[in-house]
């Protein structure tokens, strides 16, 4: 038989028709070829409760996969004991009450991580054949993301309560084997819609600082950097909704699988929030420490509000200077400014004491000539940005609401796939079983 098409288009589509037909009539004849019965190990099965599960008979069951479907009549067990049964092929091949396979759930969570499970659910449909419910995709990342969640809970174990060496979790990420110059935590705060009201979700991402190369065009002298200022190489993010002190387990334990033992400098770059400096001095103790540089100017600036008034050029102008000041002098020159001004009402009186406050608490990480003199970074810009790829792209779209648990398993398989641990995604879209043959 010869095949002709009028067109390209045509061509390609009648190409991908016939490669659908040949791969679905393929999978169903290796799926015929194991006979009319599979996973018969015995008349008995050792029971996860201590006694024997016995053979009771054969079970049907439908199997889906990306290459078609297949029917499959596999050995059934019982425990009189405990009253549970076990499908020991079902466990051999990684499947569970749904019917699709391992390889469908990790192709159904990336594509989840990506686009909302309504989209999801249009695209798998269209362009892979895979005609499932926006519900269902739910549950298969549900199910997936607690996996991975239950992966990192065991890793945090191992590190920080077992002091155990580290795994990594995926192997196409090794751990680092040599020594790296600097090593950035970045933290921050996102919030997002669970449970019926707004609730925090913390952000870290971890990233190596390489210096960026020198521009063709020199800057000036004034504004020309000792050396080259570091720039964002290899982003590793995290976020979840949980207490600051189980969150800074998560992060260090991220960190060492990072490298942090390896790098001649750790830097936590944050605002001002306490939480994310009690994190720091726990888990990171000697690292260098950066309070945003762009975060301090906005406490400026809403200080200038509160002493002239909004809008005000004079205000506008005391701002501009004590920002650059800031930035090329260090926090003295705007602590002496604030040490030495003068109120008029009470309001800019209170203003006045809280920024000194926040100036004088966080002196020590404001010293921006020093770091830029070193090449460091003094911006947070790599954790707001995460926030806004990691939660606000995905979890607050329009109209969009999330159960606690919803939420947390999408957090935990977006940022698999942002991390791009695939392998890991796969080995998690299977159950943990014992390894038994079919």
């Amino acid at each position: 038989m010869q095949l002709t098409a009028p067109d390209l288009a045509t061509a390609e589509h009648l190409a991908q028709l016939v490669g659908r037909q040949v791969t679905t009539w393929l999978f169903t004849q290796l799926v015929a070829q194991w006979g009319a019965q599979v996973g018969y190990l015995g008349a008995h099965l050792p029971c996860p409760c201590g006694r024997k599960a016995r053979f009771v008979g054969y079970r049907e069951r439908w199997v889906h996969s990306r290459a078609g479907e297949g029917r499959v009549r596999r050995a059934y067990y019982h425990c009189a004991a405990c009253q549970t049964g076990q499908f020991p092929w079902d466990q051999a091949q990684g499947l569970t009450e749904r019917v699709w396979t391992p390889e469908v759930k990790a192709l159904v969570s990336e594509c989840c991580a990506q686009l909302s499970y309504r989209e999801a659910a249009t695209f798998l449909g269209r362009h892979c054949h895979l005609p499932l419910a926006a519900s269902s995709l739910e549950a298969v990342v549900v199910e997936v993301g607690a996996r991975l969640r239950a992966e990192e809970e065991a890793q945090i174990t191992a590190v920080c309560a077992e002091a155990r060496p580290i795994s990594p979790l995926d192997p196409a990420e090794p751990l680092p084997d040599t020594i790296q110059e600097r090593l950035y935590v970045s933290l921050d705060a996102a919030k997002a819609h669970t449970g019926g009201e707004w609730h925090d979700v913390k952000v870290g991402v971890l990233y190596t600082g390489k210096p960026r190369p020198t521009p063709s065009t020199p800057a000036s002298p004034e504004t020309r950097p000792a050396v080259p200022l570091d720039g964002v190489e290899a982003s590793r993010y995290l976020a979840v909704q949980e207490p600051a002190e189980r969150f800074g387990q998560r992060l260090y334990t991220r960190a060492v699988a990072s490298g942090c033992d390896r790098a001649r400098e750790v830097v936590v770059l944050g605002d001002g929030a306490a939480w994310i400096w009690g994190l720091a001095q726990a888990h990171f103790g000697g690292c260098t420490e950066i309070l945003d540089y762009y975060h301090a100017c906005e406490h400026v600036w809403a200080l200038s509000r509160s002493l002239y008034g909004v809008e005000n050029r004079a205000g506008q102008r005391w701002a501009q200077r004590h920002c650059s000041t800031l930035k090329t002098q260090g926090p003295q020159p705007l602590l002496r400014a604030l040490r030495r001004r003068r109120t008029r009402t009470p309001a800019a009186a209170l203003a006045l004491q809280q920024a000194l406050g926040y100036f004088t608490g966080h002196r020590r990480r404001m010293n921006y000539p020093a770091y830029q003199q070193r090449g460091l970074m003094i911006g947070s810009g790599p954790v707001e940005a995460a926030c806004k790829v990691v939660v606000g792209q995905r979890l607050k779209q329009a109209g969009m609401r999330w159960s606690v648990a919803g939420a947390d398993a999408m957090l935990a398989v977006r940022t698999t796939v942002l991390n791009r641990q695939y392998a890991r995604l796969a080995r998690n879209a299977r159950p943990a079983s014992p390894h038994l043959l079919c």
